[in-house]
């Protein structure tokens, strides 16, 4: 199995599981409080902006783990990150048994109220974020090219491939996606929804068990997004 040891820096997130068929998303559940637009920003004179935040969510709707990827102000990722940790979810479900997923939320404020989209496109891995003004955005990611090194692995190894799988025909890519924080700990691994289930479990497995150097830019921890893609047998090069 083809198992490269320095990682490629990704551009995309995907909801872990949401390609399959009979796939029932998760729900923010409907009596959640949503978060309040700050007074200190409205004194300011700063009538609106956004959060970005990944959310694990386990298999009874309960937030394993959130962080903030991305924002316009300090408040509303404060505010954000306080509201995740009291919400619960409505578990999404495979074939009708509850899963654990994924997924990412953008939180837009105004004076008005909170706006909630999930399943986002992450834009805000791109290396030029577009902004002005009171919508400048403020990313917690680091890109390639401001990176002192690429990502480099000192623990982990690559996923189990049972004997038997390719003998059955149980063979292909899979890459998966994750971020590395400044720690080095893998964080939010999840696996494009193309490819035997097996597979799909077999490589998630794997990396989140993987620890790196912490990434580093002019020498400060940051956090980074990155993909990694295993070949599992079936002569693929």
């Amino acid at each position: 199995m083809k198992f490269p040891r320095v990682l490629s820096l990704a551009a995309l997130l995907t909801a872990a599981l949401s390609g399959f068929a009979q796939f029932e998303s998760a729900r923010i559940h409907p009596d959640n409080a949503l978060p309040a637009y700050p007074p200190s920003l409205q004194t300011a004179g700063i009538t609106r902006g956004y959060a970005i935040a990944a959310v694990s969510i386990d298999t009874e709707g309960k937030v394993q783990d959130a962080m903030i990827l991305a924002h316009t102000h300090a408040r509303l990722a404060e505010v954000t990150r306080q509201a995740l940790g009291e919400w619960r979810f409505i578990p999404a479900r495979l074939d009708g048994t509850p899963v654990p997923v994924q997924t990412e939320l953008r939180i837009d404020y105004s004076l008005e109220g909170a706006v909630i989209t999930s399943n986002l496109l992450n834009h805000f891995f791109f290396d030029h974020l577009e902004g002005a003004g009171d919508l400048a955005v403020k990313t917690a990611l680091c890109s390639a090219a401001k990176l002192d090194r690429p990502p480099q692995l000192v623990a982990g190894d690559a996923p189990r491939y049972a004997e038997g799988a390719n003998k059955d025909g149980v063979s292909g890519r899979v890459q998966v996606h994750f971020y590395i924080d400044e720690r080095g700990e893998v964080r939010f691994a999840c696996a494009e929804p193309a490819g035997h289930p097996y597979l799909l479990a077999q490589a998630v497995q794997a990396v989140r068990r993987w620890k790196f150097d912490p990434p580093t830019s002019r020498g400060r921890p940051v956090m980074v997004a990155a993909v990694q893609e295993f070949d599992f047998g079936g002569g693929h090069r």
